[in-house]
């Protein structure tokens, strides 16, 4: 019995291989080296398991993946984030001829990895597309709407003295993680922002499910996945503790009113830590999420040399983009490219480099051209840009 392979098992590893690959595109797509040995890997798995001529991968409507049809354990992390690009890409069937090459591997590869539902096919690999449900869009943001609702209950609970309601939290955070796994596009879910009571709600539900967003795609695990979430809905809730006046006015304010809407950060994190059920991330990231990539920002903490925690890393580029994405009186929305711009230029200062890329791939700006850096800023500095980051 010993070094019998188990059913299934070069299947799985075909998903591996494959995902292993994509995200090896997504995240370091210049690493050529590392790439071509995914793809070495991959075409190996593929020529090992032709039959009649061709290995298939489908999609099933249920959410089943399989390969030649077996059907892949649907628990495993890597089917669970092929099965994602998969229906992210609108496709639902791939089909790998005999006689591929490793380079047309490599080309599938890459055009999974990039945006769009457009997916590659060659003379060797054929792509079949699947269509996405109608009216699925329109019924999502209504769902979002009524989320919004509960938002408001969360920081009004909070900011009065009582607990997190936490299966009110839970619920939230399944429906959302729910409309990303389902290939939902993520901007279609962002809530327009407004400069009155619902703003802050809005702003925070925004970056909850930018955030989640790009935990999904890096393959976090639904667990965390929640508690990434969490902490991005709750990332402002120190705002709720500002006088009125500084709620009100944020965004024309005078010196002394700036310093004191900048603790927001540290009120917020004393205000979770002393709360029962709470988890410690999400302390952290309420105290950190205007902290920068090389140690700067705020709250001033002396220890320059330490990084952000990777989940504030997150959710600071969440912020960012909700922030700018937003429509307010003192200062228009920037469209995604004119934030995508900010974003890369402060790869690396203010970001995380290789979560900015991952970002900016993931929301589909990969292929068109980023604006340079210093037209970018002077658009930004021209609508006043000391609120980038609130």
């Amino acid at each position: 019995m010993e070094g019998r392979v188990r059913v299934g098992e070069s299947e799985e590893r075909l998903i591996d291989c494959l995902i292993s690959g994509i995200s090896r595109c997504i995240l370091n797509p210049d690493d050529h080296r590392a790439i071509t040995r995914h793809v070495g890997e991959a075409h190996k798995v593929i020529e090992s398991l032709m039959t009649d001529q061709s290995v298939i991968i489908v999609m099933r409507g249920a959410g089943d993946l399989l390969v030649n049809g077996v059907k892949i354990q649907p628990d495993r992390p890597q089917t669970k984030n092929f099965s994602l690009k998969l229906k992210r890409k609108g496709v639902a069937k791939v089909i790998f001829c005999k006689g591929v090459k490793p380079v047309e591997v490599q080309t599938f590869l890459t055009d999974m990895a990039s945006s769009g539902r457009v997916a590659f096919s060659s003379h060797n690999v054929a792509v079949a597309q699947s269509k996405r449900p109608a009216g699925d869009f329109p019924q999502a943001v209504t769902r979002v709407r009524e989320d919004l609702l509960q938002v408001r209950r969360i920081y009004r609970d909070i900011s009065s003295g009582r607990s997190i309601t936490i299966p009110v939290v839970n619920a939230i955070m399944e429906r959302y993680i729910a409309r990303l796994h389902r290939g939902v596009c993520v901007q279609d879910m962002l809530l327009p922002v407004e400069a009155d009571s619902d703003g802050l709600f809005a702003h925070s539900a925004n970056v909850a499910m930018l955030s989640l967003f790009q935990a999904e795609l890096l393959g976090v695990g639904n667990a965390i996945l929640h508690d990434i979430g969490l902490s991005a809905l709750l990332h402002d809730v120190g705002k709720t503790l500002l006088p009125k006046s500084v709620q009100e006015s944020q965004y024309s304010l005078d010196n002394a009113s700036w310093e004191l809407l900048k603790k927001h950060s540290e009120y917020g994190a004393a205000l979770l830590s002393s709360m029962d059920k709470v988890p410690e991330i999400a302390i952290i990231v309420a105290y950190e999420h205007h902290m920068k990539y090389d140690g700067t920002g705020f709250p001033e903490t002396r220890r320059m040399a330490k990084k952000q925690h990777i989940i504030s890393q997150i959710i600071a580029i969440a912020d960012f983009y909700a922030a700018l994405a937003a429509n307010l009186p003192h200062r228009k929305q920037l469209s995604g490219t004119a934030i995508v711009g900010l974003l890369v230029d402060s790869a690396g200062t203010a970001f995380n480099p290789l979560l900015v890329r991952n970002f900016v791939q993931a929301l589909g700006d990969r292929s068109r051209r980023i604006p340079n850096s210093q037209q970018t800023r002077k658009e930004c500095q021209s609508q006043g840009n000391r609120d980038l980051f609130l």
